[in-house]
């Protein structure tokens, strides 16, 4: 019988690979197919983490972090026709669909970032993602995430710090203007 890809291993792994490479791209290269590995050896896998949180539209449940907040491991279960307002990551982050359809949908920043409060966007690359289908952020990336299906859909999501101690941002398209993004995490589990 093969063994299962537990957290502890997908961490453990995580930390190898972050021990040898500080680059965005190529950590990013080698996360993806163990990310979707993770995802798709759904042992571990609780059924409150379909709960979402209906004033944020979504349930983000932590599985893991490390003390000092790097590689956070999140499921996010998002309600039907709810998602996210754009927003950044200032860290990089391996996304695996796992159930139902989210459009993502990235955009391109206009002005220099240099006016507090203030960003410029235009709309960009269009996607959706299913089940086993990987996308990847980057620090600077813009990206809002929506469910369009008519069910609960969920993805992993894997980040080099977590998300609520980067000092990202969330952007208003109409007045174009950006302020700090944190999320409540719904529910916490144990670490690996």
């Amino acid at each position: 019988m093969p063994i299962s890809y537990t957290l502890e291993r997908y961490v453990n792994d995580l930390r190898a690979i972050t021990a040898k490479q500080m680059d965005p791209l190529k950590i990013t290269d080698l996360v993806a197919p163990l990310a979707k590995k993770f995802a798709q050896s759904a042992e571990w896998f609780r059924p409150e983490y379909r709960e979402c949180d209906a004033e944020q539209g979504f349930g983000v449940h932590m599985l893991h972090e490390e003390p000092n907040h790097d590689l956070a491991v999140f499921l996010v279960s998002w309600l039907p026709n709810r998602g996210t307002t754009p927003h950044n990551h200032k860290t990089w982050a391996v996304v695996v669909g796992m159930e139902g359809e989210e459009r993502e949908i990235s955009y391109d920043r206009l002005d220099d970032g240099t006016t507090p409060g203030f960003a410029d966007l235009k709309h960009g690359s269009e996607q959706v993602i299913t089940g086993g289908k990987i996308t990847r952020c980057y620090p600077e990336h813009i990206h809002s995430v929506w469910n369009i299906g008519e069910s609960v859909a969920i993805s992993l999501h894997t980040y080099g710090r977590h998300i609520n101690y980067t000092g990202r941002s969330e952007f208003d398209l109409e007045h174009k203007r950006e302020k700090p993004y944190v999320l409540k995490i719904a529910v916490e589990h144990a670490r690996a």
